[in-house]
């Protein structure tokens, strides 16, 4: 069976942990009519009918439910014979990898940089992404995810925390003060982010513990990290900012921190990969990477 097969095996999988077509396309963020077309690929491959669906209901058949018991052990096969040419192989081939644009900037570029120099027979393709990637459908090798994870299908591996703060310009401040209170956000210009929902408050935690849902509002939403961090250099609002680079950046004077007595709760990271590619040499040593990153986030 080709290897986009077993991917699609695994996807199928996850449709049936799922429940069906529309639950699995809402955990894995996916079009739902492309997670149909992968499914009839699969049959195709396969010769059979795995399920029968409806729009509203989904139903494995007879040959489905055989196929869904006898996919277990021929992924498992699979992953072995993956793990066994990671044995043998050197730190060569290509590593497709996900990252977030909040990195940029803590010297992610370089530490790849110096494993390229190092490893001449390594190829990479680095995607910079704000919200979590399609690692199956995309083809990557790994990505990096944040907070909860969707898809069960994946392997996660768990490779840090990272603390968040807010902060401001101090052409900001100068001209529009400080927030005494997280109440008080409600009345300044908040750089939100933007999603399927709008981001109308943000949680925040006292250091005695003390949790509140402070209100936001502002005229600007930005789903990139990187324009974000550009707005609020350039002094327009009140930002949300890795832990660390608010550290920096207010030694250097280019930012000042807003309410420091309060942060977010720390948010776990996540390497996610399909089954067996963490068994790849090139592509644990590109996970230590991101794990070196992530720690200097802290």
């Amino acid at each position: 069976m080709p290897l986009d097969s077993l991917e699609d095996v695994r996807l199928f999988r996850q449709i049936v942990a799922s429940g069906g077509l529309s639950a699995a396309a809402r955990i894995l963020q996916q079009n739902k009519n492309r997670l149909s077309q992968r499914l009839a690929a699969l049959e195709s491959a396969v010769g059979v009918r795995l399920a029968d669906r409806t729009t509203r209901r989904f139903r494995l058949t007879e040959e489905g439910e055989r196929f869904l018991l006898a996919s277990e052990p021929l992924l498992q096969a699979a992953d072995h014979a993956l793990a066994a040419t990671a044995g043998a192989e050197s730190l060569g081939g290509r590593v497709r990898v996900a990252v977030r644009s909040a990195f940029h900037g803590f010297g992610l570029g370089e530490e790849l940089g110096r494993l390229l120099l190092a490893e001449p027979g390594l190829r990479m393709q680095v995607a910079v992404v704000d919200e979590d990637a399609d690692v199956h459908g995309q083809g990557f090798d790994l990505a990096v995810q944040v907070g909860t994870l969707k898809d069960s299908s994946l392997v996660a591996k768990p490779i840090g925390d990272s603390a968040f703060g807010l902060a401001a310009a101090p052409g900001y401040v100068r001209k529009f003060g400080l927030p005494r209170t997280p109440r008080e956000l409600a009345d300044h210009e908040c750089i939100r982010k933007l999603g399927a929902e709008p981001e109308r408050s943000w949680p925040l935690v006292h250091r005695n513990g003390k949790r509140v849902n402070a209100p936001v509002a502002g005229r600007l939403e930005c789903s990139d990290a990187r324009l974000q961090a550009e707005i609020l250099y350039a002094g327009f609002g009140i930002g949300v900012r890795p832990a660390a680079e608010v550290r920096r950046a207010v030694d250097a004077g280019t930012l000042v921190q807003v309410l420091p007595a309060w942060t977010f709760a720390p948010i776990r990271i996540w390497v996610v990969c399909p089954k067996g590619r963490l068994r790849l040499e090139r592509v644990s040593r590109v996970v230590e990477v991101l794990t070196r990153l992530v720690a200097s986030l802290a």
